[in-house]
């Protein structure tokens, strides 16, 4: 199963669905696809829709899914990369009305760089990605708050 997060922003973002919803028209793509599609409204005959729903019943489909198509927002990703879920990853992009700026392509090129997810830029075919998804291992999660406490308090002591 493949799992699908738009988020909850409240503006469309069809772009990855359009692209989903080709692949399976096409045969490329013939897996169960749920979507976690938020405010977006989008009419497929292959694609399953849940706006919403509750944080455990999202976690029990992050452990179903085989491989996590998600917008580049931090949490979507970093639920996933815990788990150690094969994920591609989109950002929500400002010229397309996606959202108000483009921090999610910052988010996206940082995480990418840690090796913890696959990148899906303007220019990639996403049966292409999903290949890749095949024998991608993603990098085990590393948790930097520990560091970041110890700056704090480290600030704190000085004041």
């Amino acid at each position: 199963m493949i799992l699908v997060l738009l988020g909850t922003f409240p503006i469309q973002f069809t772009r990855p669905l359009v692209a989903i919803d080709r692949l399976c028209k096409e045969g490329s793509l013939k897996e169960e696809i749920i979507v976690q599609s938020g405010h977006t409204e989008f009419v497929s005959d292959y694609l399953t829709f849940q706006p919403f729903m509750s944080a455990d019943d999202l976690i029990e489909l992050y452990k179903k899914a085989r491989i996590i198509v998600t917008h580049a927002g931090s949490g979507s990703i970093l639920k996933a990369v815990k788990l150690g879920k094969k994920v591609i990853a989109i950002p929500r992009l400002a010229k397309y009305g996606e959202h108000v700026d483009d921090h999610q392509l910052e988010i996206l090129n940082e995480f990418e760089k840690l090796g913890y997810l696959i990148a899906w830029r303007e220019e990639d075919d996403l049966i292409d990605l999903l290949e890749r998804a095949e024998s991608f291992e993603p990098a085990p999660y590393v948790s930097k708050k520990e560091r970041i406490i110890d700056f704090l308090e480290d600030y704190i002591s000085r004041l």
